[in-house]
């Protein structure tokens, strides 16, 4: 039996809710950072071109999600990272994620997370779900700083498919051992490469696909209680 490995996107698939919206309580409320009128309208902006999938800028928005850590030094935007993962991420994980990422590891599969989140964000997370690699946006740092650029491929649409075929390649895993979570219709391309796809609390397009070409749909509901240690 050859090698696989089992791909998780990360928000609403593994999370319940979006790291990023996470990231904005967390430096909102919790840090009390203040945010300039532009810089919320910038954002806004950019999302709503993501949400429509109409004339996206995907490196202006990039850059949007950046700008607030310019200029932030590694060790600082690691305590952030493990700040939100204390007090949101680690209490936002799906049950039913857990499980799934449990039995692939049992079945002696690699797991891997694909996310189009920030690297620095979802580490502390694979961390604790002890996966064995993550594929997410990687800042570029420059004098020790961090900028509002990152490296291609970005970890999106295409991008995700690019990467998971570098990491089988170099790992002799075949894409059609592979099995894919994801939520989102813009994960399509990786989707339809695996040999198992796996919709997971699909958004309305996905759903309709995965209907019509009888996929096998999964739904996350309940998330873990607080203080679980994972047992792998």
């Amino acid at each position: 039996m050859g090698q696989a490995a089992a791909i998780f996107d990360v928000d609403d698939t593994i999370l319940k809710g979006a790291s990023g919206l996470f990231l904005a309580r967390l430096m909102l409320f919790d840090r009390g950072e203040t945010v300039s009128l532009k810089e919320i309208g910038n954002y806004v902006r950019a999302y709503m071109d993501f949400l429509s999938a109409k004339n996206i800028d995907y490196e202006k928005l990039i850059e949007s999600g950046l700008q607030r850590f310019e200029g932030m030094t590694r060790a600082q935007v690691e305590d952030v990272s493990k700040e939100l993962f204390d007090k949101y991420l680690s209490r936002n994980i799906y049950r039913g994620a857990y499980k799934a990422i449990k039995w692939h590891k049992e079945q002696g599969h690699r797991v891997l997370l694909i996310t189009a989140s920030i690297k620095f964000l979802v580490e502390p997370l694979g961390e604790y779900l002890k996966v064995d690699e993550i594929f997410a946006l990687r800042p570029i740092f420059e004098d020790f700083e961090m900028t509002a650029k990152a490296r291609k491929p970005y970890s999106y649409e295409e991008g995700k498919l690019e990467l998971a075929k570098i990491y089988c390649e170099d790992n002799g895993i075949a894409l059609k051992d592979c099995y894919f979570y994801s939520d989102s219709i813009s994960d399509l391309p990786l989707m339809d490469a695996v040999g198992h796809p796996v919709p997971t609390n699909p958004d309305r397009k996905l759903l309709a696909l995965a209907l019509w070409r009888n996929w096998r749909i999964r739904w996350f509901n309940t998330v873990l209680p607080q203080g679980f240690e994972p047992e792998f």
